[in-house]
């Protein structure tokens, strides 16, 4: 995703991203590219790369229309509703031809999978100070990958960005930076054929080093985690809170504006004295990388990071190339922080 400082106009590449309609295709292997672009204006982004509203795609000629939606009620937790089964089995149940394929063997339905890292994958509000922000030659770009955990469901989102800009000046930058956030899903009995609730969440900081921050939230935890009206749908879309310069993943503000008050190595977070804070939100383009032993995407140029792999156990180098870079994508996206 690149953007221009003038206009802050981001030019995206995706793959399974979101569509005017949901469609039955994304699902269906996801690595066929699409494009578009996402514009950052003095209001809220705007992804014309397509939507996350609803869908009338049906199954092969099939009168089947998928429709997906958000909301927040008294329980803690963001609501999933779709109209699919994830199951492949109750899917072929389901009359109309919807759309039932599971290229990637996991017993969940791909047009499934990709509704649910359409929705839930998070907003990123950026910091004003944040670099990538003037880099005309950033790229900011989600790999997904829907799971099951027994009777649970499990969304793991790498967010991946083509540069960790350091702190301290840049002393600490290097290529690629590799950040994530994980859900936990539990299914809604009684209401619609593929509904789910989110019963935890993860946000990573620093993850895996001494000054690791990365935190489960979980029951009535749940509530401190910020939803905004999506700006396509106007439903509840997560938002998180990416450093500055570092983008280590926080669920509010406040967590990490009160990581540390070390000089050079403070967090800050968040658009500070701006008229809009939402012009600084960017909801990257995904791609659904499947399954490792049947994979929907290895070659992560789909989303602008040429030569890194979703499942090489390889450093992410953000597209740029280099050694000594961040962890590997196959890391954030099979390493269950629960």
């Amino acid at each position: 995703m690149r953007l221009v400082v003038g206009a802050l106009l981001l030019f995206s590449f995706c793959a399974g991203c979101e569509d005017s309609k949901e469609t039955a295709g994304a699902g269906a292997g996801g690595a066929a590219a699409s494009s578009g672009s996402a514009t950052v204006t003095s209001g809220a982004t705007t992804t014309t790369a397509g939507s996350s509203t609803a869908s009338s795609t049906t199954g092969a000629g099939g009168s089947f229309a998928l429709e997906v939606h958000t909301l927040l009620d008294a329980e803690p937790g963001l609501v999933l509703e779709v109209n699919l089964p994830f199951g492949v089995a109750e899917c072929l149940d389901v009359p109309g031809d919807p759309p039932c394929a599971d290229l990637d063997d996991d017993d969940i339905v791909d047009a499934w999978e990709d509704a649910a890292l359409s929705r839930l994958r998070p907003m990123l509000r950026l910091d004003e100070d944040e670099s990538l922000v003037g880099d005309a030659t950033a790229v900011v770009g989600d790999v997904g990958r829907v799971t099951r955990s027994g009777d649970l469901l499990q969304v793991h989102i790498m967010l991946g960005y083509s540069k960790d800009y350091g702190s301290c000046g840049g002393f600490t930058s290097h290529n690629g930076d590799s950040e994530r956030v994980a859900l936990q899903l539990v299914p809604l009995s009684g209401m619609g054929p593929g509904d789910v609730r989110v019963s935890k969440a993860y946000t990573a900081a620093h993850e895996g080093t001494a000054n690791d921050h990365g935190r489960v939230f979980i029951g009535a935890e749940l509530t401190e985690l910020v939803h905004v009206p999506d700006p396509e749908t106007g439903e509840p879309r997560w938002v998180v809170f990416p450093s500055a310069d570092k983008h280590a993943t926080y669920a509010t503000i406040q967590i990490c504006e009160g990581i540390s008050v070390v000089p050079c190595f403070e967090e800050d977070c968040a658009p500070d004295g701006v008229a809009d804070p939402s012009a600084y939100d960017l909801l990257p383009p995904y791609v659904n990388a499947g399954e490792e032993a049947a994979p929907l995407v290895t070659d992560l140029a789909v989303v602008g990071f040429g030569g890194d792999d979703a499942w090489a156990d390889q450093d992410f180098c953000g597209g740029l190339g280099g050694s000594s870079c961040s962890s590997s994508v196959r890391e954030k996206l099979t390493v269950d922080p629960f």
